[in-house]
């Protein structure tokens, strides 16, 4: 109805609504960003931004039909970012059966564009759009639409914003004849995207698209309105020798909290309460996302995006071929000491509950990649599709694919793949795993893909998130990427989640994110909450100094390093030194959104592993751990500072120090963990020996009077917001 009101108050008598516009414009200025006067150009302009799932398609053909009947148009184009999208538009228009449909190149070549009457609908992707025509590929030259009034529709309408794409955003404008010479050129131009926000704050956009955006349904009014699902996120961040471990600590959650949705849409009683209340939800689906080329080795994203593939894969192989990985990795995020929050969403914690370790690795194994006992991971290229890795199982001379990874570069894939020792083979004979994802019982669970997956894929599936690598700069696609794991079906398919779910249904209309590693989640977040997602927020705030002059406060001065002398010889250096305690925990921050609201909690896990690490004093390289401590001591010129061998030894056999760690990070597998093993001894003989230096430091310490205002009084105060 807004737009309706638009158009006939632009074709009516479009002087007086410039002047209507223009007014309003002075009566309420912006305070913010300068919006000039809206001039006739301006009115050939219309942008609607929607949320992803906020029914955009439906809006473009309702636009279209009310358009078509109010003015005569030569032409009627529809362009999208991508040939995948080409076919699903042209699909949906069909259905509707009210125009010709033609998709450029599927139904014909240029020659036949031009045939076309002018009702016709011509669907096309941007990349076929230029200036002239080049070579004998497929691009089109715009002038073939020269010479006429075009209504031209974009699809996703930020692409083409940056400086290197901006001859897109040209080619649209010349297509719809914005601001042509001859007022009977001047068509009109009709903007879609989920990201026109942060296109309009991010390239200096802002004047255009604050004038055109006649609809804003973001994501944070969409979600309010109990459109799309809820959702919940975890972020782990870890020191680097524990960074291993949360990494696959973080992909065994991830794994958990999807095989729940599994077991709840498979469940008796969630098929009954989703039957009874009229709730259309789809067979969940594990997806993977990154959105650099999975294989390519061409820049340091593409090679980080194929080095986090590989992780991912030989995770799941080594789980499927080996279950007791997952049974011993399990056991260790389920006994794992939590302060403050979880890795897990309660309910999923508490599905586990009443199980016994090895009994639920199978189950999960079985319920979400259809694993049985002697099954064999198999990596085969689907050769009769463009960039398809299948992930599946031998059982004897039968095979299934229980997911598929979308490659970019397949070659460089099974580079990287056969270095990290896993066999990747060829699968003449299957179709596209890809277009399979959609079949009723295709037992195809797992997606690992890139913008494939991000820019277009028409399915409600996507219910458990766990992040790639994510570039620099993505946020449009990051948006659109989540748009797909939120799509929610609903009750009779008005996209709405439930108000109240009953609990076998709650986590069907969750969205579980998970970051294969902490800075990909930051990224993510950013660019949710740059887009009206709600968050908690801290503020700094303004702290005023009240502290009186003469206030004074004591300040210990240390000693020339001449003035003493520091011995750790033997044993008996450790008597009188503090206990120290070193933490290679993982801290978790968690936040929900629900129902507009959102509840963030923050804590670590870990444990006290000090007595699994002296379980390894016999593999540790105590002269090497002797060797740096003399390189240590040379870089912090402690030339008074002397200890032999022994005091190494001491240390380390001694009751003097606490580790608190994850659970299995200290395990021994490889070269790699032993490194890892004298690392942390060569951190704890450096602590005491620390310990022992300020100890006798402390007694030649002479001590000073200070302003109070200088002993280091804090003077930050922070409160944390909702920024919703």
């Amino acid at each position: 109805m807004l737009f309706s009101h638009w158009v006939h108050a632009q074709l009516d008598d479009a002087a007086a609504f410039l002047v209507r516009l223009n007014a309003h414009l002075e009566e309420h200025k912006p305070k913010g960003e300068a919006v000039t006067e809206f001039v006739e150009a301006d009115l050939q302009l219309a942008a609607f931004w929607m949320a992803t799932a906020a029914g955009k398609t439906h809006v473009l053909h309702a636009c279209l039909a009310l358009l078509e009947k109010r003015r005569s148009w030569d032409r009627l184009i529809l362009i999208t970012p991508s040939e995948s999208l080409t076919r699903q538009h042209a699909d949906k228009l069909r259905e509707l059966s009210a125009w010709e449909v033609f998709a450029y190149p599927m139904d014909g070549d240029a020659s036949s564009m031009g045939r076309l009457p002018p009702d016709a609908v011509i669907v096309l992707d941007i990349n076929k759009l230029a200036t002239e025509k080049k070579g004998d590929g497929v691009t089109v030259p715009t002038s073939v639409f020269a010479d006429g009034r075009n209504l031209v529709f974009v699809d996703e309408g930020h692409k083409g914003q940056k400086s290197e794409a901006s001859v897109w955003k040209a080619l649209q404008a010349d297509l719809a004849g914005i601001d042509a010479p001859m007022p009977a050129h001047r068509g009109m131009l009709i903007e879609f995207s989920a990201t026109f926000g942060q296109v309009a704050e991010g390239e200096h956009a802002f004047d255009r698209y604050a004038k055109a955006v006649i609809f804003d349904y973001a994501y944070d009014r969409f979600h309010q309105d109990r459109y799309g699902k809820d959702f919940w996120h975890v972020r782990v961040q870890a020191k680097e020798d524990a960074s291993v471990t949360a990494q696959r600590q973080t992909m065994t959650a991830a794994l958990l909290a999807y095989w729940h949705q599994v077991a709840c849409f498979r469940s008796a009683e969630g098929k009954q309460a989703a039957s009874s209340l009229g709730l259309q939800v789809a067979s969940p689906l594990w997806v993977l996302l990154g959105l650099s080329v999975i294989g390519s080795l061409k820049n340091e994203n593409d090679k980080q995006q194929t080095s986090d593939v590989v992780d991912v894969l030989t995770y799941l192989s080594t789980m499927l071929s080996l279950p007791a990985k997952l049974t011993e990795s399990m056991s260790q995020l389920l006994a794992a000491t939590t302060v403050g929050t979880d890795m897990l969403p309660a309910e999923v914690r508490q599905a586990t509950v009443g199980w016994n370790a090895s009994a639920l690795a199978e189950r999960v194994l079985a319920d979400c990649f259809g694993w049985q006992q002697g099954d064999k991971p198999v990596l085969r290229i689907i050769k009769s599709a463009t960039g398809e890795l299948g992930l599946g199982l031998l059982r004897g001379d039968t095979s299934h694919y229980y997911g598929v990874v979308n490659v970019g570069d397949a070659a460089g894939l099974k580079k990287a793949l056969e270095s990290a020792k896993l066999t990747v083979e060829d699968d003449a004979m299957s179709s596209s795993l890809f277009a399979a994802l959609d079949a009723p019982g295709s037992g195809l669970n797992v997606l690992i893909g890139s913008r494939r997956f991000a820019e277009g894929w028409d399915n409600f599936r996507a219910s458990s998130l766990t992040l790639l690598r994510l570039g620099q700069g993505e946020g449009s696609l990051i948006i659109q990427m989540f748009g797909r794991v939120v799509r929610f079906a609903g009750v009779g398919g008005n996209g709405k989640r439930l108000d109240k779910p009953p609990a076998e249904l709650a986590p069907l209309q969750t969205a579980y994110v998970f970051g294969l590693k902490s800075g990909y989640l930051d990224t993510f977040l950013q660019s949710l909450i740059d887009n009206g997602v709600p968050d908690s927020k801290r503020i700094e705030c303004d702290v005023r100094k009240h502290t009186p002059p003469v206030l004074k406060s004591v300040r210990a001065i240390a000693p020339p390093a001449a003035d003493f002398h520091v011995s750790a010889m033997g044993a008996g250096w450790l008597t009188g030194i503090n206990r120290i305690k070193i933490s290679l925990t993982a801290s978790i921050a968690t936040s929900k959104l629900k129902d507009g609201n959102v509840s963030a909690l923050q804590g670590f896990v870990g444990q006290d592993i000090t007595t699994e690490f002296k379980q390894w004093a016999a593999l540790l390289d105590r002269d090497g751990v002797y060797r740096e401590m003399v390189e240590w001591k040379r870089t912090q010129r402690w030339w008074n500072f002397a200890f032999d061998r022994q005091a190494i030894d001491s240390a380390l056999a001694s009751e003097k120090y606490e580790i608190l760690g994850m659970p299995g990070m200290l395990n021994v597998r490889e070269s790699t963990d032993l490194v890892r093993l004298n690392r942390l001894a060569a951190t704890v003989v450096r602590r005491l020996f620390e310990g022992a230096y300020r100890k006798q430091e402390n007694r030649k310490s002479r001590y000073a009077l200070i302003a109070a205002q200088e002993s280091g009084i804090p003077d930050q105060y922070y409160k944390d917001f909702l920024n919703a």
